[in-house]
């Protein structure tokens, strides 16, 4: 019960993140509307779903076994288009229990993000790749990660995620649920 608990106040803060980023996207787009029809062009493009790198960083709620904590992530990428990007990023999953062991689990890797633009300024996507996590003790480890999420574009070349990662871990598996800024360039 303590675990489904958890799920659903991270989904109602992810939740409450997207409602929000909506209503400022909105807000940008009806801004846009009273452009001209000359310099309107495609938002898409002209927000933070624009090619290029990107930067970000956010915060999240990470639980493993019975045991759970804040859990933090910095991230760079490349977009290569409007449906695909490539991101390292450096996460610090907090004091976990991991097979019944408890530790500061940290991880760093690579991650393909394939996203689908639903809109000018709201796109899904799901995101693969691989992880090198510390084990207990020291050793290092390389493994599978997956997850999926939502951006809303709220300013030019500025946006804000909220996703769920899945890291696998040699022991156990570790799940995240984040909110993040992004900012392009």
């Amino acid at each position: 019960m303590k675990n489904a608990t958890r799920i659903l106040c991270a989904a109602g803060l992810a939740l409450g993140l997207a409602g929000f980023a909506n209503g400022a996207a909105a807000q940008q787009a009806s801004n846009s509307d009273s452009m001209s029809a000359s310099s309107e062009g495609n938002l898409y493009n002209q927000t933070a779903f624009q090619r290029g790198l990107y930067v970000g960083g956010g915060l999240g709620w990470g639980w493993a076994d019975n045991d759970d904590d804040w859990t933090w992530r910095g991230m760079a990428g490349w977009r290569l288009n409007q449906y695909l990007a490539v991101e390292g990023f450096y996460a610090d999953l907090a004091d976990i229990t991991v097979g019944g062991v408890s530790d500061d689990v940290d991880t760093y890797g690579v991650a393909a993000l394939v996203s689908f633009p639903i809109n000018d300024t709201f796109a899904i996507y799901g995101k693969g790749g691989v992880h090198n996590y510390d084990e207990p003790g020291d050793n290092r480890e390389l493994s599978w990660l997956g997850g999926a999420g939502m951006e809303f574009a709220v300013a030019d070349n500025t946006s804000l995620r909220t996703e769920w990662t899945h890291y696998d871990l040699d022991s156990d598996s570790v799940d995240d649920v984040t909110a993040a800024i992004v900012f392009g360039f």
